[in-house]
């Protein structure tokens, strides 16, 4: 009589475990569901920190290279940024002008290069009396030069009608003047020329 007890005892024992033990596996299956939850949700707590972070350093980045630093930088101003030659002839010849290159800023502006938008024009920079190379459309040799905070360069302009004979009306042309200057690396100048016979 103890055997069939034990006996059915034994099975209610047993379903009574596998009772405990579905709603354990349960519970586990919840907390393993909300482990899951949790480790996403920190997952995206962490993509989206690291984006910002990404996104600030950029902005960070993109504003320290579009302003001057606190030690100062070169500042180009050249007036005036367009001359008028009125009426040129082939028979007048070169025609020029001058420019005053300026640097407004709190440190040193180094001038690298110049280059024209045709072979009929070509320029030059004066610092100090000293005369710079020759530059043109394809001519643009390997120079640069530095300009002291409020110091003055000149910019000589010239222009050639013989380079286009038969040439006649207005024309425009343009002078680029590369630098240092952190928000205007290349400066643009025009001459404006009226060609007549």
């Amino acid at each position: 009589m103890d055997g069939i007890n034990n006996h059915q005892l034994t099975k209610k024992e047993r379903k009574e475990l596998k009772k405990k033990l579905r709603k354990e596996r349960e519970e586990n299956e919840l907390k393993a569901n909300d482990r899951n939850k949790t480790t996403k949700k920190i997952i995206k707590i962490g993509v989206a920190a690291l984006i910002l972070i990404f996104i600030g350093a950029f902005v960070i980045q993109t504003i320290s290279v579009s302003t001057p630093d606190s030690r100062g930088s070169g500042t180009i101003k050249i007036t005036p940024e367009v001359k008028d030659f009125g009426n040129v002839s082939v028979g007048q010849g070169t025609v020029s002008t001058s420019m005053e290159i300026i640097n407004e800023g709190k440190g040193k502006l180094t001038l690298t290069g110049l280059k024209s938008s045709c072979m009929c024009t070509s320029a030059v920079v004066v610092i100090d009396g000293i005369e710079s190379p020759v530059f043109g459309m394809h001519s643009n040799p390997v120079w640069s030069k530095s300009i002291e905070p409020g110091q003055k360069a000149q910019l000589k302009i010239f222009y050639d009608p013989a380079a286009h004979p038969d040439l006649r009306g207005a024309v425009t042309r343009i002078v680029s003047i590369y630098s240092n200057d952190p928000l205007n690396p290349e400066k643009i100048v025009r001459i404006n020329v009226n060609q007549v016979s």
